[in-house]
């Protein structure tokens, strides 16, 4: 298997990718096409996936950084703009349409976290994408929607002024995604620790992570939703993959409740959420290589 760096559009921005190709290919291959989580970037565990499922099932695989993020392009950096990046799915699937490599009738996605829901959400209104999985997959704006009234309305109000500011000529603002060592105490959530530990150590760091985010990314988060066409997804199949322990669990849960048939949870046993971007991989990528083995 070989490694490729590439680029593709989505819109008028240029999006960096890893193309996964085994090697000694004869026919048109299926293509899987793997999507990071909040503040990731594609050398992270969406590589690891994209590696691991082209090796196990021969595929081509995808990883790509979404716009704003790592090495692909977009400005302010770092901004999380949920909906544009819905769309850079759809343009990694239009890319791999142009490649006499991939079978265009077998291409699946597999979203990490926040990844997880643009991928559902991709999957919802792209018929072309005939798989969707997730692992620890999260609805950001679920998410950030659970941070107490009071606090997100002043994050959002700080958002705003920072648009202001960005529009006269002045510096970005950003904000942290995950606290550093030092500011870890007895209210920080479990996810918030798990996500110190990932992103700022040589576990899972990354120099093109960086750990913050664009001030107004919260009212473009806050106001977004991967499970608004869920079920039109159907007869497409949806896998659902997370750990027992993973605070994020519900999010999987509510997922699989609106999905139609065919759709599957799958629950890793005793496995936290970010403990499958890394070390639950190997108990996950089996049951990834059956589900598109199947489906694709």
């Amino acid at each position: 298997m070989t490694r490729k760096d590439v680029t593709f559009l989505s819109g008028d921005l240029k999006l960096a990718g890893h193309l996964y190709v085994p090697e000694n290919h004869k026919y048109k291959l299926p293509a899987i096409i793997t999507v990071h989580p909040f503040g990731g970037v594609k050398e992270q565990t969406a590589g690891v996936y994209a590696e691991q499922l082209s090796k196990e099932l021969g595929y081509i695989a995808l990883a790509f950084d979404r716009r704003h993020q790592g090495s692909s392009e977009g400005e302010p950096r770092q901004l999380e703009d949920s909906y544009g990046m819905i769309e850079d799915i759809k343009s990694a699937v239009t890319y791999l349409y142009t490649l006499d490599l991939v079978d265009p009738a077998r291409i699946g996605v597999l979203g990490i976290c926040a990844g997880g829901g643009y991928a559902l959400a991709a999957a919802s209104l792209d018929p072309r994408i005939k798989a969707v999985a997730t692992v620890s997959g999260v609805d950001l704006g679920g998410f950030i929607r659970t941070i107490p009234k009071e606090t997100l309305d002043g994050i959002i109000a700080q958002g705003a002024q920072a648009r202001i500011q960005y529009a006269r000529g002045g510096e970005v603002q950003y904000l942290p995604i995950v606290p550093k060592k030092e500011d870890i105490n007895k209210d920080t959530t479990d996810l918030m620790k798990e996500g110190s530990d990932y992103y700022l150590t040589p576990r899972g760091g990354y120099p093109t992570s960086i750990n913050r985010t664009a001030a107004w990314s919260y009212d473009l988060m806050a106001q977004y939703n991967s499970f608004s066409f869920l079920d039109w997804i159907s007869p497409r199949a949806t896998l659902l993959i997370a750990g027992t322990k993973a605070d994020t669990l519900r999010y999987s849960e509510e997922a699989y409740k609106l999905a139609k048939e065919p759709k599957e949870l799958f629950l890793v046993e005793d496995a936290t959420h970010i403990e499958l971007y890394d070390r639950g991989v190997p108990q996950c990528v089996p049951k990834l290589k059956d589900f598109y083995g199947h489906q694709l």
